[in-house]
């Protein structure tokens, strides 16, 4: 049996990647491209990651995870300024993250006709910011559950107040698009926003169009107690 040397490993590796290439899926672990050279040494094969990147073939995803997709996403920010700018104005010290589910329509196999807002914030600031945006002419649900989730209905510039969330992933008081799909993937749940499938279809859609941070939406996904296994196959395989 002849003994592969690094060369062999790294050519090995290289065509396999670009097998890959030609396949749909677009993010990949670790291990994933660990299993496809097994005999190789751990440091010799973080270099070849590290090549593989300089040389345009693949991207950083995050910790442990890597992409073909070679432009980051960008994210629709206009849907919040709004309602970002009344609450910095009242409350220019204050905490919050906020997203939209009309960030997301152009991803949505079926067209969203209404969208609702979600600020995130301390629970001891949440009655005090839905007095305040409800007095601005916001239609305000205080952290629905149970019963009040039930009735959960979305009308005209409809927000929901939720607490926050320990290490939440935002850019300023903008949620970033890696807490956005697992808020959504929550929401779609306990409000009835939208069935799996539909969520599945978004992910894809995003997944394809701009690379994420999917080392850093799996830890969000964490923080939120979701089982990371389904959600992992998804994007592997979306």
């Amino acid at each position: 049996m002849v003994k592969k040397n690094n060369t062999d490993f790294r050519n090995l590796l290289k065509n396999e990647i670009e097998k890959k290439l030609k396949g749909r899926q677009r993010y990949f672990s670790r291990e994933d491209f660990r299993n496809l050279v097994p005999g190789v040494r751990l440091g010799t094969f973080n270099k070849y990651l590290v090549d593989f990147g300089k040389e345009g073939i693949l991207y950083g995803a995050g910790r442990g995870w890597y992409s073909f997709v070679k432009q980051p996403f960008e994210l629709d920010q206009r849907p919040i300024k709004e309602i970002i700018a009344a609450m910095e104005k009242k409350y220019p010290l204050l905490s919050f993250s906020v997203w939209s589910t009309e960030q997301l329509k152009s991803f949505a196999h079926h067209m969203l006709a209404r969208f609702v807002t979600f600020v995130y914030v301390d629970r001891d600031a949440m009655s005090g910011v839905h007095y305040f945006l409800e007095d601005s002419g916001y239609d305000v649900w205080p952290n629905p559950r149970g019963n009040d989730a039930r009735k959960f209905s979305i009308g005209e510039k409809t927000v929901v107040i939720r607490p926050t969330i320990t290490r939440q992933h935002s850019s300023g008081h903008m949620a970033d698009i890696e807490k956005i799909l697992v808020d959504l993937l929550v929401e779609a749940s306990d409000l009835k926003l939208m069935d799996e499938d539909e969520h599945s279809r978004i992910l894809g859609n995003v997944l394809a169009s701009g690379r994420i941070d999917v080392g850093a939406m799996l830890n969000y996904a964490k923080r939120r107690k979701l089982k990371t296994k389904g959600l992992i196959e998804r994007i592997k395989f979306i």
